[in-house]
């Protein structure tokens, strides 16, 4: 109790700026409701409209369609958080870096000015995540937590979140985006995060996310911002909006 009381002494607010419908819920989903469970203020923004996402759909489904799918479903994901999710709708496969997605990218962190950010790390598979990574870490004042890539190809963690007590409502918030599953994702996640609960070496921690901090002056202790039980806020948090 009086760890859960010392958090809610400074509350965050929390932007996860991620591609594509899922990539939440799969990448720092479980570190997301802890936050939200301590009394801190989560928002989350999805970079790309899901035209191509078309999972097992059939080909009679036309990419408006998809989009209207995809953004429900993200819906329905970020109910479960307890939070709207906001729509950058960057189609698809068409994120660049250049004025116009990079406008779209700062307008959405000026508006929101979190305290602590994460996104995709900066080597994932998929360019639209390699290239949001890149727009929010130059659109970003507050530190940037870096989520893993997919199935932790080529990512060595800094700091971890355990996520054990969440786990569950994770999965169900990944289970809302059905077009894009052909199996249940139950077992990839908990697969992926047992594994990084493994490399804690700790009994109590069952399942946990992972994450590098983007190092830079200022912000080279920020993981105190992370939801660990343990940590005091630091005193001193420079929003976005008074950058050079």
């Amino acid at each position: 109790k009086a760890r859960v009381e010392r958090s809610l002494m400074r509350k965050l607010k929390i932007a996860a700026f991620m591609p594509h419908p899922d990539d939440t819920e799969i990448l720092v989903g479980g570190t997301l409701l802890k936050y939200k469970a301590q009394g801190h203020d989560v928002h989350v923004v999805i970079a790309m409209d899901g035209r191509r996402g078309r999972g097992h759909l059939p080909d009679s489904v036309s990419w408006q369609e998809i989009v209207a799918i995809r953004h429900e479903e993200a819906r329905r994901a970020c109910a479960i958080l307890g939070v709207e999710p906001i729509f950058l709708d960057i189609e698809d496969h068409r994120l660049l870096d250049d004025r116009d997605c990079y406008e779209k990218v700062i307008t959405a962190m000026e508006s929101l000015n979190p305290d602590v950010v994460f996104t995709c790390a900066p080597n994932d598979y998929h360019n639209d995540h390699r290239c949001l990574s890149r727009l929010v870490l130059n659109s970003a004042w507050a530190p940037v937590f870096f989520a893993e890539t997919s199935c932790g190809v080529d990512f060595n963690p800094d700091f971890y979140v355990d996520i054990t007590e969440f786990i569950e409502t994770k999965i169900e918030m990944a289970r809302q985006h059905q077009s894009q599953f052909t199996e249940d994702p139950k077992e990839t996640i908990e697969i992926v995060n047992r594994f990084r609960a493994l490399q804690c070496r700790r009994k109590e921690i069952r399942y946990a996310e992972c994450f590098k901090l983007y190092k830079r002056f200022e912000w080279v202790k920020a993981y105190e911002l992370l939801p660990h039980d343990d940590y005091e806020l630091p005193e001193k948090i420079v929003p976005t909006t008074e950058r050079n």
